[in-house]
Formats: C-alpha cells, sequence, structure tokens
C-alpha cells in the first residue's frame, strides 16, 4: 500500500489544497479548475469531489484557505513604524491577490452575486481588514472619528474595484498598482478634515 493512499481525509484535503495553490502560482492568471487542481495532485477528479463533496464547496475551502493567509500576511508589524506598518500592509495585501488574481476576482463576484457562504467569508475579511486600517490611522495620530471610520471603509470598496480593473486590463505594472492603493488612502483621508467640521 502507497504512502499517499494512508492519507487521513484531512491529509487529503490538505494535499489537495496545496496543489490548488501550486497551480495558483504557477499561472496566476488562469482559472483554477477541478481537473487542475486533481491532475496536480495526482488524484481523480471524482476522488476530489469525494473529499470536498462539491465544485463549490471545493472553491470555498480553496477561497478559505487563501483569506486566511491574507490576512496572516496583512497583519500589523509591531516592530514597524506606524506609517510603514499600513504601507508594508496595503502592499502585502496587493501581492497576495495578485498571487491569485483569478481566485479574488472570483470571490468578489460569488460574493456580489450572493452566494452566502463566499458572501459570509467577504464580509469577515472586509471586517478584519477594516479594523486593522482603522486601527493604524489610529496609530498615526489621526483621530478616528465617524467620518474617518467611514472613509476608512470606503476605501476598501475603492481598492477592491481598483484591482478588478486591473485584473481584467493589467493597463499599469504591479509596483504603480500597488502605489496606488497606497497613496489613495491618505487622499481619501484628507478629505475627511471639513467633514469633521461640519459633523460637529
Amino acid at each position: 500500500m502507497s504512502q499517499t493512499s494512508r492519507l487521513r481525509p484531512d491529509q487529503r484535503r490538505a494535499q489537495i489544497l496545496e496543489a490548488a495553490r501550486r497551480v495558483l502560482l504557477a499561472d496566476p492568471h488562469r482559472e483554477l479548475t477541478v481537473e487542475l487542481a486533481a491532475a496536480e495532485a495526482g488524484v481523480s477528479p471524482a476522488l476530489l469531489f469525494h473529499y470536498f463533496g462539491s465544485k463549490k464547496k471545493f472553491q470555498y475551502a480553496v477561497i478559505e484557505e487563501a483569506a486566511a493567509e491574507v490576512m496572516l500576511r496583512t497583519a500589523p508589524d509591531p516592530s514597524l513604524p506606524p506609517h510603514e506598518q499600513l504601507r508594508s500592509g496595503i502592499r502585502a495585501f496587493v501581492r497576495a491577490v495578485l498571487e491569485a488574481p483569478q481566485l479574488y476576482r472570483a470571490t468578489l463576484l460569488m460574493s456580489a452575486a450572493g452566494d452566502p457562504e463566499i458572501r459570509a467569508l467577504h464580509s469577515d475579511l472586509r471586517r478584519v481588514f477594516g479594523q486593522w486600517v482603522v486601527g493604524a490611522v489610529a496609530q498615526r495620530g489621526i483621530e478616528v472619528t465617524p467620518v474617518v471610520e467611514l472613509a476608512c471603509h470606503g476605501w476598501q470598496g475603492y481598492v477592491e474595484q481598483t484591482l478588478l480593473a486591473w485584473i481584467d486590463d493589467p493597463t499599469v505594472s504591479p509596483e504603480a498598482l500597488e502605489q496606488l492603493c497606497e497613496r489613495s488612502l491618505d487622499a481619501i483621508l484628507s478629505t475627511t478634515s471639513p467633514l469633521d467640521d461640519l459633523n460637529e
């Protein structure tokens, strides 16, 4: 009996998800299919369905694992100055998206289409990332008023649409895309002071 045949179900699932990751990294702009992931894992599509139940559940497992990695990579580094924490976190997020752009695109489109599981996962992602951004802004000495908090959450929507547009038509370099996403937050925050005054 071979070593792979003795894998426990959780180990086999992990093996298939790791294979899916290799497929995404090898060709980031190629759509991840059940057939590609199964071939990379050295199993049949039927066996993949056996472990995940359906194509939708397989997609969710891949997206869930990718989301967890994005959160890990973009978590604030307390050893950095506050401004650099924010800058490095934003750039880490953009780079993580660009490693699997079609996966990110599918996540946003499936969420927008009303898929309840993907929508809940996307909401959790936005909430965690939004809390981190607001916290990083506060660490820079900016008072987090309701207007500033709203601006930070609105900036997330801007970044999502900017990344989607780039994935469909990458007209600028990845480095320019990182800088655009980073600088746009400061640009949006610069508009909040007059609104704070009106809100008093």
